[in-house]
């Protein structure tokens, strides 16, 4: 129980992986508005924050599926 077959970890550290991973998709979804609304004419910054907002969306996805 807890382990997806690709990475064996415990129940709880899939729970703090993604909890962690919330937060930090989350941050930077924050931070995709900031700079699309405060900082106009930024793109890289906007793309940026947008893939790692994904990325560790998905992350965390990840995690409550394994967990």
């Amino acid at each position: 129980m807890g382990s997806d077959g690709l990475v064996d970890l415990d129940q709880e550290t899939w729970v703090v992986l993604a909890k962690y991973n919330l937060a930090l998709a989350t941050l930077f979804g924050v931070l995709t508005l900031v700079s699309r609304t405060m900082l106009e004419g930024n793109q890289p910054m906007l793309v940026e924050n947008g893939a790692l907002a994904l990325f560790f969306g998905a992350v965390q996805t990840y995690a409550w599926l394994s967990a």
